[in-house]
């Protein structure tokens, strides 16, 4: 898929557009459907296809629904990417194994208690957001130091040639019937 994408063969606007009209419906109704199961509304052995511990066939199309959404509506969303998200984006790894280490101090802070008290709670989370932001930084601006400095003993150009992408290399002729 991911070639297909690159070769500009994969027609995702059109497949989005195609589908926006039951993403529209499929979307509310599995936002709903997630608060109400288990608190009124029981669906006996259907119900793990809703568990998001199970990632169940429905979260997975309510993903997809979500996605679609996400795809067709990207030029209203462009105004969201604002610079600390857009950096967190681009340490994503290091930011979530961050946010995981985290979720483990989390978990020793609660010990046996149901809980946290207010006072931990804020602690917490203002100490796990700033660490994120923190590490996506870090890692933001390792990057971009790295970025053109290129190692004495190779020579400027290094990109590899394929065939059929590189217009100075357009590979085989193709045989068409």
């Amino acid at each position: 898929m991911g070639v297909r994408w690159a070769e500009q063969r994969l027609p995702l606007v059109k497949v989005a557009r195609q589908i926006t009209g039951p993403a529209l419906l499929v979307v509310p109704v599995l936002l709903a459907m997630r608060y109400v199961i288990g608190r009124g509304v029981e669906l006996g052995r259907y119900e793990i296809c809703f568990d998001k511990w199970h990632l169940g066939v429905v979260r997975l199309i309510d993903f997809t629904a979500v996605g679609v959404l996400l795809v067709r509506g990207r030029e209203y969303l462009r105004g969201l990417a604002i610079r600390p998200l857009v950096v967190l984006g681009q340490s994503s790894l290091q930011v979530f194994c961050t946010h995981l280490f985290f979720c483990f101090a989390g978990l020793t802070l609660l010990g046996n208690a149901s809980m946290l008290s207010g006072g931990k709670q804020g602690a917490l989370l203002a100490a796990t957001l700033f660490a994120m932001w923190f590490t996506a930084r870090l890692f933001a601006k390792t990057g971009l130091q790295g970025e053109g400095v290129r190692p004495p003993s190779l020579p400027k150009t290094t990109a590899i040639a394929v065939p059929g992408l590189d217009p100075a290399f357009p590979g085989p002729p193709r045989n068409s019937p």
